[in-house]
Parts: structure tokens; sequence; C-alpha cells
């Protein structure tokens, strides 16, 4: 039985048993198993188990497959091995034998190079008699497995001129000898093929940033805002009640379980909205959000207290705008790597400041789109103030529904509005994710 290990050591650990056969894991409802945490593609991987051998393969996942601290896309598992999926660390196990055959590994790192063969193996003869076609010795491509078409073909067979993944061939142990390697089909020696790892087209933010403005729109889009316009419109109207402080920490909560949905659907490539947030966790949200807000603009908060309790205020006024302004810049990407690592630890200098270096010129305009779609977020509220002054206290049918009718609307726009900021901030992390390398275990 082979089994993972999820979060080893701590109160929180908990086991996968894999099934014979193949086993995806991923943050999808659609996975054999569901690994529900933020640095998790929706489909990240896949672990193949067949004749005592097991098989990881990476699917284009964004923040990567780890084996011992070494990225990979293909490679064969051996027990006690540590495998990161981005930030989820587990160990495998198993109970299969220790001379079970181990296959190479394929590195995301090592340079690409294909040896290829020829289409058509040349077969020695000996007395005039054919023997064994001879392994071939020109290089011109490689190929996909014959049973598993996704899967690059390692080994070719010079007698079935087809490709196979390991495991599709067989290997059997030869005295003082490398173990021989051979076709399950015809039993010919096989001859290994070093593979080229395709690499998805680098994703470019400035082509990709003209449609954050339509992706709210996408697929079904606009019903998820109607959906979270509701909730949000709900939380905010009761947040002025007697569990005001309780109904504010739920809506501030969903708020950013709503952007965090965003930017992980963001990174992991995907052109359509995700769903609607769940109420799972809506105090821990609150507190990343909280924390992200506090480190940002901790320094301007603590200036006003200054000026105000102060007899000296000079200080605090002077330093006022400086601060302000460089909460502003530092706000977005501490709300971007909170979201990706999922604690509000990440809002820490010594994450945000490297990032904000590593891509400055993508990351000076996020700030300024930001910085122009939150002014327009917030002037709803004196726009709406000043038609309907009275709110909810008039004595008009009409004008109370023309107030709340005025809300919803204004709720949708601020919701499409923070769509297109977490999809801008989601590209951002996705063109730049190699150089920030927050998940590079």
């Amino acid at each position: 039985m082979s089994r993972l290990v999820i979060n080893p050591g701590s109160p929180s650990a908990w086991e996968i048993h894999l099934r014979p056969g193949v086993n995806s894991l991923g943050r999808g409802f659609a996975n054999d198993f569901k690994i529900d945490h933020g640095s998790v593609s929706g489909s990240h991987c896949q672990i193949v188990v067949d004749n005592g051998t097991t098989l990881i393969r990476d699917l284009g996942s964004t923040n990567g497959t780890y084996i011992n601290r070494t990225p990979v896309t293909e490679a064969s598992l051996q027990a006690g091995q540590t495998i990161h999926l981005g930030g989820v660390e587990m160990i495998f196990e198993t109970d299969a034998p220790a001379g079970a055959t181990v296959p190479e590994t394929e590195h995301i790192s090592a340079p690409p190079l294909v040896r290829a063969l020829p289409p058509m193996a040349r077969s020695a003869t000996v007395g005039g008699t054919p023997s064994a076609p001879a392994i071939p010795d020109t290089t011109i491509g490689s190929g996909n497995c014959k049973f598993h078409p996704k899967t690059a073909g390692r080994y070719f067979c010079s007698k079935c001129l087809l490709f196979f993944c390991e495991l599709c061939i067989t290997s059997r142990a030869v005295v003082g000898a490398t173990p021989r390697k051979s076709c399950r089909q015809c039993g010919t020696e096989v001859v290994p093929v070093q593979v080229q790892i395709n690499r998805p087209d680098k994703v470019s933010f400035f082509s990709r940033l003209p449609r954050a403005f339509i992706y709210p729109m996408l697929g079904s889009g606009v019903f998820i805002l109607i959906v979270c316009t509701i909730v949000t419109f709900g939380l905010r109207f009761i947040s002025a009640g007697l569990f005001s402080i309780f109904a504010k920490m739920a809506f501030y909560g969903y708020l950013f379980s709503f952007m965090q949905n965003i930017i992980h659907s963001t990174a992991s490539e995907d052109e359509a909205m995700p769903g609607w947030p769940s109420f799972d966790d809506l105090g821990g949200c609150f507190l990343r959000f909280a924390g992200a807000a506090v480190v940002s603009f901790g320094v301007p908060i603590a200036l006003s207290i200054m000026a105000i309790f102060s007899e000296e205020s000079t200080i605090g006024t002077t330093l006022m705008i400086p601060s302000l302004v460089f909460g502003c810049l530092y706000f977005p990407m501490a709300l971007l790597a909170v979201a990706m690592k999922d604690t509000p630890l990440a809002a820490n200098p010594l994450v945000v400041v490297p990032a904000i270096f590593k891509a400055p010129v993508e990351y000076l305009v996020t700030a300024i789109l930001m910085g122009a779609i939150m002014a327009l977020y917030n002037s709803g509220d004196t726009l709406i103030s000043a038609i309907f002054p009275r709110g909810l206290t008039t004595h008009s049918m009409a004008k109370m529904f023309g107030f709340l009718g005025a809300w919803a609307f204004w709720y949708f726009l601020q919701l499409y509005l923070l769509a297109v900021n977490m999809r801008i901030l989601g590209l951002l992390y996705l063109s730049k994710k190699r150089k920030l390398g927050w998940f590079e275990h």
C-alpha cells in the first residue's frame, strides 16, 4: 500500500491512501484527492501506481511540484521522499520492496535536450541471418508513450518502432551489470531517450492586461457577481446593528475570500471567474486581510493618533502624506503575498519589498491602476448620499426603494471593479512567479 502523509509532524497531519492506477491531486473538486490550499492548483499533479512503481507527474501547476526540494515534471517516487505541492509538504510512504526499479527524474531546471531515433531502425546481420535489431544511433526526434499518449516516451523499442514511458517497459536484473530494460510487447531491449520539456509560452503581463476589464463578465461571472452582491449587501446592511463588529468582520472576511479566489484562479491560468466564496473561514480571511492592511497602513494610523494626542503634532502631520503614499504602494504586493501564501505573515517587508523590486515596471502599473480603480470604487458613497440624503429614514417608499436599488447597483459595480483589480494582481504573479520565487523549496 502506498500513501502520502500530508503536513507530517504537525497536529493537522492526515493521509492519502493511493489506489492502483492514476490518482489526481489538486484544489479542485474534480480530483480524486482534494488539497484545499491556496498554493495548490486546481489540477496540480497525478500519481500513477503500477506494479510496484509509483510515478508523480506535474500537470502544469502554477507553483510547481518538488521532490526533496527539486522541481520536477515527472519522476519516480521512493519511500521517505519529501514532496511539495506549492506550499504543502507531504511524505511518500510505501510497502513496496526496496529493490523496485527507480527511473530517472526529469527536472524542470535541466537544459532541454532531445535525443532522437530514426523512424526505421537498422538490423544487424550475422552470417546472412538477421539478428536482433541494433540500437539506433541517429538523433532526430522523440515521441509520446504508446499507451499513455500524454506522457513523453522515455524509451524506444527498435523492433516495435514505438516509444514507451517507464510504466510500459520491464526491467530484469543482470548480475554485475546495469538492469536490462526491455519492451513488454516483444522483449527487445529498449534504449533510453532524453525528452525535451515543453515549456508553456511566457505569460506577458501587458498583453493580457486589457482583457482584465472584461474578465468579470466571462462565463458565469455576471451570475457570480450578482450572488456575491446579495451576500455583501446583506452583510453590510446588518453591520450597523447590534452585532456590528462581527458583521463587519464577516463582511471583510467574505470580501477577502472573494479576492483570494480570483487571484488563485488567475495564477492557475483559468480564464473564467471562480465560483462564489464559501463561508467556512470568514474569521481567518478577515485576519489575513487585516494583517495586510495593518502592515501597509500601520505607520499612517500611528501618525494620526500621534497628531491627535500629542501637543507637538507637526511630526505626525509632516510625515502623514509620505507614509500614506508608501502604504498605498506597499499594500497591493502585501495583499498578493498574503493571498498566495495564505498567511498574514507574508505581508512582512522581507517578502514584500524584494518582490516589488523584482517586477518594478509591472508593479508600478498595477499600483497606479489599482489606485485609480479604488478611487472610483469609493466614490459612490458620496454620490448616493447626495441623491438620497435621508436614506432609509425617508417617508417615501419610492425613494426608499430607489435608495436600496442604488446601493445594490453600486455594490455590483464595486465587486466588478474589485474583480478587475484582483485579476490584475493575479496576472502580475502569473507573469513574474519565477522571479518572485515564493514557493521555491
